[in-house]
C-alpha cells in the first residue's frame, strides 16, 4: 500500500466521522411553547411554558436582587368589545436551568405564579370581556425568544 492510498483511507475515515456527527437540533435563540394556564384561586394562576435552547444559557444567576434583570417579560391584554388593550404585566426572573441537557441543547418547563398583583386587578375594570397574557424569554446572551400567549380568560 503506497502513501497516497494510506492518505486516501485516512481522509475517508475522517470524512465519514464528521459526516456522522449530529447537528444541533435546537437554535441558540430560545423557543417557547404554551403548555397550560390554570387558575388556582380567584386571584392566582399557574402559567406553564415549555422551552428549548441550543446553547443552554436560559436563566439568570441569582445575585440576591430580585428587582433587576427580569428575563421573562409579560404583557397583559384586556379585551373589551372585541378590541385588545395592552398593559405591562408583572415580569419574572427565571433562574439558571441546570441538569436537563440533551444532545440537542436544553429543554424544560417554566412555571410562572400569577398573583392578584398582576392581571386580576383588571377584573375590577368595567366591561372587560376577557384577558390573556403574552410573554417572551431573554437568555443570558440577550437573545429574545418567540412570544407565547395564554388562551383567553373569560371575565
Amino acid at each position: 500500500m503506497n502513501i497516497f492510498t494510506k492518505i486516501l483511507i485516512c481522509a475517508l475515515f475522517i470524512g465519514s466521522f464528521y459526516a456522522c456527527e449530529k447537528d444541533k437540533d435546537f437554535s441558540d435563540i430560545p423557543e417557547l411553547t404554551f403548555r397550560d394556564f390554570q387558575r388556582t384561586s380567584p386571584s392566582s394562576a399557574i402559567w406553564k411554558v415549555g422551552f428549548k435552547d441550543g446553547d443552554g444559557d436560559v436563566g439568570l444567576i441569582d445575585i440576591g436582587d430580585t428587582t433587576k434583570d427580569d428575563n421573562f417579560i409579560v404583557t397583559i391584554f384586556s379585551i373589551k368589545d372585541g378590541l385588545d388593550s395592552a398593559m405591562q404585566g408583572q415580569n419574572y426572573r427565571v433562574p439558571v436551568v441546570e441538569n436537563i441537557r440533551t444532545a440537542a441543547g436544553i429543554e424544560g418547563e417554566i412555571k410562572l405564579d400569577i398573583t392578584g398583583l398582576d392581571v386580576f386587578k383588571l377584573i375590577q375594570s368595567p366591561k372587560i370581556d376577557s384577558i390573556f397574557y403574552r410573554g417572551y424569554l431573554i437568555d443570558r446572551k440577550g437573545n429574545q425568544s418567540n412570544s407565547v400567549e395564554t388562551s383567553r380568560i373569560k371575565i
